[in-house]
């Protein structure tokens, strides 16, 4: 099942797209977001921002950030 990540389950999590431009990209990858990479989302908030665990360390992506990030639940 695809979804963006505002409204995956929270789980382990594959990126399959990120749906932004160059700036998106780069902030992202800096955070250790990019297509294909593991990710475990912890919460997300109403209209918030979404806590996601990438490696040892824990971060908020922002509610516009998060819709544009394309997940799938990782068995």
């Amino acid at each position: 099942m695809e979804a963006n990540l505002y409204d995956a389950p929270a789980t382990k999590l594959r990126v399959l797209k990120i749906l932004g431009g160059s700036n998106l990209l780069k902030k992202l990858s800096i955070m250790g977001i990019y297509e294909g990479s593991l990710i475990e989302k912890k919460l997300g908030y109403k209209g918030g921002p979404v806590i996601v665990k990438v490696r040892n360390s824990e971060l908020a992506i922002g509610h516009g950030m998060s819709l544009k990030i394309i997940v799938k639940e990782e068995k």
